[in-house]
């Protein structure tokens, strides 16, 4: 039976990595509004998610946004555009993790089930 909470929170995850790494790309303002928006999505999925690396996909989206929220302002302020397209990698790495991290989830996942049949 497909856990279709688990589904949306993956789908989240994974598209928050991908509108990310569209900002760094096109350097799009509106990449930008998009990829904080999911990233922000995917945050507050992640507090109501019981998986094994609970925390550490928390932590993960909690840095991923606080670097998306500040490159934000510095983006639309024109202040450095640089430094925000610098802070947006470093958002990138973050949810680089949380996928490995899910990753390793889902092989525990299956390992777990597994031994459940034995």
């Amino acid at each position: 039976m497909i856990n279709w909470g688990k589904v949306w929170s993956d789908f989240f995850i994974v598209l928050a990595l991908t509108s990310n790494v569209g900002f760094i790309f096109s350097h799009d303002p509106y990449q930008l509004v998009i990829a904080i928006s999911v990233n922000l999505i995917a945050t507050v999925l992640k507090f109501g998610a019981k998986k094994i690396f609970s925390a550490e996909l928390l932590a993960t989206a909690l840095v991923a946004d606080l670097h998306l929220i500040p490159a934000t302002f510095l983006y639309f302020s024109d202040i450095h555009v640089g430094l925000a397209i610098g802070l947006s990698i470093g958002a990138a790495v973050a949810n680089v993790i949380s996928i490995v991290l899910l990753i390793v989830e889902i092989i525990f996942e299956y390992k777990k089930a597994e031994e459940e049949e034995y």
